[in-house]
């Protein structure tokens, strides 16, 4: 400080006033008012050196003017409150100064010890005074006799400032060096009490804590936290006019330990100087018969009167003591005996408080806290009055009427949360650990405090006190979070952070916890909510060929199935999306990058097209620099190519692969084997509690080394700790039966202390001490081993493989095909298998061989094939039998009753239709030709000319015709009827080649049968496209997007569930008001038939619905359309074709030349055929090989080629395919050049003709059938992408 600053300062206090002796009376003048206002200038530009505040407390302006000039003159109002404002900025806590944290730094910290010491020598020499607080007393006295409502806001000022004050000067801790008082006598901070007490402080205290100054609640309980800090609530609520027989009998027992230690150290005086020299010239001396390290005898420093007082130890260092500054700090608890006088008036005031003010003033409080309207960590002075005056009433006269607010169920949850919250801080605030540390252990001690009021209301003898402690502790135990809160809060001790203080009070709550779960449980049983994993099933797979089988969800496509979408996708564009680059996360870039590559994967193969190339064009944005994304402005088939490397690489993305229909029925066998799939969740379930387990929790090291630490000082811990430590170990060691983890090198040092030094009060742990040491000597006789086991913690499997072997948990008969596979048995499986594979003799399961050759006959069958997926050996099924073989079986030529049956029932519903053997092929279980069933038709008598059984032919109708007629004539020769394949769908499945994923074609539950037959208008998709076009014009965009919306939950519900075609159909229900107007419309109702959604079948039905026989796929399918007739992307051209009806065309994609390679393929395997095919057909075909193929051709070529299909009898059942004739051939050409053994010409032929000709009119249809049509005007044409296609 310079100089002429300490000038200003000191004449600034020298003109405050002058104290006059004659008078004795503190002298003023005008300018003191002033000047005190100069001072609190002064203060309010300190400095963060406190260089002001400290030169105050260096001249002890506070003592020798401020407080002289307040008694005198504390009737001047403005004076006083001016005064009462410095003196309230003077006393401000050190730490409160320094924002809570001891300053490290040199200089800092010897400021702030500066400060602290002037704090001290203020609250010694000036605030112990009565005359000092008869002045507040006085000014509180005259501002309470106002009522509450008719104060202004300056007297609440003052009353606050007041309380400030008594807070700060309370708050004032004791220099424990300075004073050196014991107990039983007054201290500074007693005799400040004392002047509280005279002048009345307290009595306003207690009447501020009534019902009208709910404001200055908050400060009340921190002024009676500061209050009573140093007064143990137990010996408080004792203190009485003579002592009681306890506190005699305790003072005689300290007494009594303390002389006999006294006497133990002066015996070893007596002996260590008995000798006439001392010991360290006592000579040199050597042990006969024991050799040294070196051939010499050993040689000893003093007399030796037993060969077993060799101690060896003598220059060895000692034990390691960690330095002061990595000690934990103490919690700041420091409790003392205060003078007797001082301790019967505080008994008074707890005893007036718990009476008057305790259950208001707490629940005011609490509401505070709840609400967060009280400053930070106000928290603490709540939690220290739980534990005090909760306390106090047990120990005076308990009425737990008294303390009702604070014991409920919700107050144990409060704790708990705040302990929760003071277990993360410690984590989160590494550097002020010792902050968060000191509030836990105040939390815990609450918690302590109200399991000990909790056991006292169980003995009480009121009938009525004792249901309701009943009923806290069912509530309590009967919550999954209170019993595990006890086992989190022992294995989080951490005694690096946490003091020993508080290790104390934690064993002593957990063993009070334990104490009263275990005598309720045994008296009136419990049952608990507990955590279980609810696993839900899914449903199995059904095998038998003959039973029907559900449409189970596509595979991943190839990319040609996909290559068309997307590239329609990247022309249209897609919305924002966010940035894959989270720059908070802890993940590094590299991940990110590599994680963004994963999500684009699994979003293409999941048919989420905008969505991955939305984030495609957003990494690139993100990671522009190495281009693994692509650069800004790449063209689209670049992008596209990108695209296709990512679809196409393996990214370890969790998906199955694309697999051809006779890979998925090679692998059902295989599929059986696995695991089924479960779905885990967890879910809380109540049952009977089992004590014995919950205390087996407990087995863990962190406990038995937490409890061996704390009973390192038995001599210096109270009796009742030393019994909760010795309790748990006993609970560890006798009721789990683990007493091998006792066997610890610190705990057997403890008990050699504790068997040496024999003692009354130690009783309890010797004889623990001689149960753990006759353990320990039976495990040593069997395992020598157990000797090294002393210097390790132990678990409770460690501990179960002391005592009973150590290969109690690899032995793999106690876990039979769980073992774990070593790498000579993974060696041996993999030679087994690969020998299987070598020998095509056996067509014995392989599985079942290798299970029967293995050397572990302990293995199930489950267990070898998933160690051979994890090896990488996957087959495609466990068997030799191929699927060549598989059709080979004969199927039995007799027809039972029931397929008898059947076959009648079929023929009825299906003999108007266009091809009824299609239908009735597909429905039957068994599979058979086609010629079969036409035969037993026959036989049966239910028709009587085979002629019955053929497709239905229609005529064409005339090019001026309408194109609702034309569509409906011509049925078979659209390829884009989506209509009639919808109507296939609640017939028959036959199989159709589609953009999108193929779905393979499975039969339906003969039960359909019964279901009430609905008729379905039939629309040609040109038809349905005009239709949506013409409700865009008309306004019902709004009720198109509503229908989009509801087919698009409805297909991911049932792609979340399972496909079902036997469900109830989905009603659709309109609740906005577009959506009402929109269904009462013809034109949308029109829509809806057309796109498959049935209307009301009778009376009994409201709504439309849509039927559960559409496959998820063609719902979203048909969704598509509708959002591009919304969006308006469907374009109407009036240019006529042959047939005369309306082109549709779209935006095309880009056609993989695959297909044109196979098309070319295709062509000159038909020529190798000798099949007439017109010249002008072939011209044609040749010519779209070099362009966009063609998705819509003629009627008749399209019947030709439908009878030119190969069918599949291991795969399908003998059907008459209905699809577009280039995709079927397409197909089969596909399936034809992925088979390893091409066919002969003989079976390509074969296949390719007509698989019936059993009368001379079906052969002359056929050759009818393979004229083709003239050739037309080339008009390029373009189909919906339709389900149909």
């Amino acid at each position: 400080m310079s100089s002429l600053l300490s000038a200003e300062l000191s004449a600034t206090c020298n003109a405050l006033g002058t104290f006059d002796k004659r008078s004795g009376k503190y002298l003023i003048d005008d300018f003191t008012l002033n000047t005190v206002k100069d001072l609190i200038r002064y203060l309010r530009r300190d400095g963060e050196d406190h260089e002001i505040r400290r030169h105050f407390g260096q001249t002890k302006v506070l003592q020798t003017d401020l407080l002289p000039m307040l008694i005198d003159h504390w009737e001047h109002t403005d004076l006083f409150d001016v005064t009462l404002r410095l003196l309230v900025n003077l006393t401000n806590p050190a730490l409160l100064l320094y924002r809570e944290e001891v300053p490290v730094e040199r200089t800092a910290r010897h400021n702030y010890l500066q400060i602290l010491s002037h704090l001290q020598s203020y609250k010694e020499e000036a605030f112990s005074k009565v005359d000092t607080w008869n002045v507040f007393a006085k000014k509180l006295a005259k501002i309470l006799e106002i009522d509450w409502s008719e104060r202004d806001e300056d007297t609440g000022l003052v009353i606050e400032r007041i309380l400030i004050l008594i807070r700060n000067v309370l708050h004032v801790p004791a220099d424990l060096d300075k004073e050196k008082r014991p107990e039983n006598d007054a201290s500074v901070h007693d005799q400040v009490l004392w002047a509280l007490n005279q002048s009345g402080i307290l009595d306003i205290i207690l009447y501020m804590s009534s019902e009208n100054e709910k404001q200055y609640f908050m400060h009340i309980i921190e002024i009676i936290s500061h209050l009573l800090r140093e007064q143990n609530p137990t010996s408080l609520a004792d203190a009485a006019l003579q002592r009681s027989v306890d506190e005699k009998l305790r003072d005689e027992q300290e007494l009594l330990s303390i002389r006999i230690s006294e006497n133990k150290n002066r015996l070893n005086k007596i002996k260590q100087y008995s000798a006439t020299r001392h010991s360290r010239f006592g000579g040199t001396y050597i042990v006969q018969n024991m050799k040294s390290i070196s051939d010499h005898e050993l040689i000893c420093l003093k007399p030796l009167n037993k060969i077993s007082n060799i101690n060896f130890n003598g220059s060895k260092k000692s034990k390691l003591v960690k330095p002061k500054n990595r000690r934990p700090v103490e919690s700041g608890i420091l409790e003392r005996r205060s003078a007797f006088a001082i301790r019967l008036f505080l008994k008074e005031f707890c005893i007036e408080f718990l009476n008057s003010s305790y259950n208001p003033l707490m629940h005011y409080v609490k509401d505070v806290l709840v609400r967060a309207k009280a400053q930070q960590n106000d928290e603490s002075y709540y939690l220290w009055a739980v534990k005090f005056f909760m306390e106090f009433n047990r120990g005076h006269n308990f009425q737990v009427g008294l303390v009702s607010e604070t014991m409920s169920v919700p107050m144990f949850h409060y704790v708990q949360q705040q302990m929760e919250k003071y277990y993360d801080m410690i984590k989160v605030e590494k550097k002020k650990f010792s902050t968060w540390v000191r509030r836990l252990h105040l939390a815990l001690r609450a918690y302590k405090e109200l399991l000990n009021t909790l056991l006292a209301m169980e003995k009480s003898n009121d009938l009525t006190v004792k249901e309701s402690a009943k009923v806290l502790k069912s509530n309590i135990f009967y919550v999954l979070e209170y019993r595990e809160f006890i086992l989190t809060i022992f294995l989080s001790y951490d005694e690096n952070k946490m003091p020993r203080s508080y290790l104390i009070d934690l064993v002593e709550t957990i063993h009070l916890f334990l104490k009263m779960l275990e005598h309720y449980c045994k008296k009136t049983g419990l049952v608990v909510q507990k955590k279980a994993r609810k696993k839900s099933k899914s449903k199995k797979k059904i095998s038998n060929k003959s039973q029907p089988q559900k449409t189970k969800p596509p595979e991943i496509s190839p990319w040609e199935e996909v290559r068309a979408q997307l590239a329609a996708v990247l022309l249209s564009g897609t919305g924002d999306l966010a940035v894959p680059f989270d720059a908070a996360s802890d993940v590094p870039i590299d991940q990110q990058k590599e994680d963004c590559m994963k999500n684009i994967q699994r979003l293409m193969r999941n048919h989420k097209f905008e969505d991955a190339i939305g984030m495609f064009r957003a990494a690139r944005e993100v990671w522009p620099e190495e281009g693994i994304f692509g650069v800004n402005g790449i063209p689209e088939d670049e992008e596209l190519e990108m695209l296709e490397t990512v679809y196409s690489t393996d990214l370890g993305v969790e998906n199955t692969d694309t697999v051809g229909e006779n890979e998925t029925q090679e692998n059902s066998d295989y599929d059986d084997e696995d695991e089924e799939e479960e779905e885990k969740t967890t879910t809380i379930v109540e049952t009977d509690f089992d004590f014995q387990d919950f205390v087996l929790r407990f087995c863990h090291p962190r406990v038995v080394s937490a409890c061996v630490f704390l009973l390192e000082h038995y001599d210096k811990n109270l009796p009742y700790t030393n019994h909760c430590i010795i309790k748990m170990l006993h609970r560890i060691a006798w009721d789990c039966h683990r007493p091998s983890m006792m066997f610890q090198g610190t705990l057997f040092l403890t008990f050699q202390k504790i068997l040496d030094d024999p003692s009354s009060q130690f009783k309890e742990i010797e004889k623990f001490a001689i149960f753990i040491l006759r353990k320990f000597t039976e495990v040593a006789a069997k395992n020598n081993k157990v000797f090294i086991e002393i210097l390790f913690w132990k678990n409770g499997k460690d501990a179960a493989e002391i005592q009973h072997g150590y290969n109690l948990y690899i032995d793999q008969k106690d876990k039979p095909g769980r073992g774990a596979w070593s790498e000579e048995q993974e060696e041996e499986l993999r030679r087994l298998y690969m020998e299987n594979q070598m020998n095509p003799e056996t067509n014995q399961d392989v599985i079942d061989w290798i299970l029967e050759n293995l050397i572990d006959q302990t293995r199930t069958r489950r267990g070898v094939i998933s160690k051979l997926k994890e090896l990488g050996l996957i087959f495609k099924a466990p068997t030799k039998r191929s699927n060549k073989e598989i059709a080979k079986e004969r199927v039995t030529k007799e027809f039972s009753e029931e397929e008898n049956q059947q076959l009648r029932e079929l023929w009825e519903e299906c003999k108007e239709t266009d091809d009824p053997m299609s239908v009735i092929i597909s429905r039957m279980p068994r599979k058979r030709q086609k010629r079969s069933y036409v035969d037993r038709l026959l036989q049966l008598g239910i028709i009587q000319d085979k002629k019955e059984c053929r497709k239905k032919r229609h005529k064409k109708s005339n090019s001026k015709s309408t194109g609702v007629e034309h569509d409906n004539s011509n049925d078979n020769s659209s390829g884009s009827d989506s209509d009639q394949s919808d109507n296939e769908d609640e017939t028959t499945l036959s199989p159709k080649a589609t953009k999108g994923p193929k779905i393979t074609s499975k039969k339906y539950n003969t039960s359909a049968r019964n279901k009430k037959k609905i008729s379905i208008i039939q629309l040609s998709a040109n038809e349905i496209a005009k239709l949506l076009v013409e409700a865009v014009d008309s306004g019902l965009s709004d009720g198109l997007k509503w229908l989009a919306e509801n087919l698009e939950e409805v297909a991911l519900d049932q792609e979340a569930e399972g496909y079902d075609p036997l469900a109830e159909g989905v009603p659709l229900v309109p609740i906005s008001s577009e959506s009402v107007q929109s269904m009462e419309h013809k034109l949308f109702q029109r829509i809806l038939k057309g796109i498959g959604i049935v209307p009301p079948c009778d009376e009994q039905e409201t709504f439309w619905r849509i039927p559960s026989n559409l496959h998820f796929d063609t719902i979203r399918k048909r969704r598509e359309i509708i959002i591009k007739a919304v969006h308006k992307e469907i374009i109407l051209t009036d240019t006529p074709t042959n047939n005369g009806a309306t082109t549709v065309i779209e935006q095309p994609g880009n056609e993989s030349s695959d297909d044109e390679d196979l098309f070319n393929n295709l062509r000159k395997l038909r020529e190798n055929i000798e099949i007439p095919i017109d010249k002008s057909a072939e011209r044609k075909n040749i010519h779209n090989a070099s362009r966009k193929r063609s998705r819509s051709i003629g009627h008749e070529e399209k019947n030709k080629k439908a009878k030119m299909q190969k069918i599949d009898e291991h795969e399908e059942s003998t059907l008459v395919r209905n699809d577009d004739d280039d995709d079927d051939i397409l197909t089969f050409a596909k399936k034809t050049l992925e088979q390893e053994e091409f066919p002969d010409t003989e079976n390509i032929l074969n296949d390719l003709l007509p698989a019936t000709k059993t009368s001379d009119d079906s052969a002359k249809d056929d050759n009818e059938d393979t004229v083709l049509p003239i050739k037309r005007t080339k008009k390029r044409r373009a189909v919906i992408d339709d389900d149909s296609e």
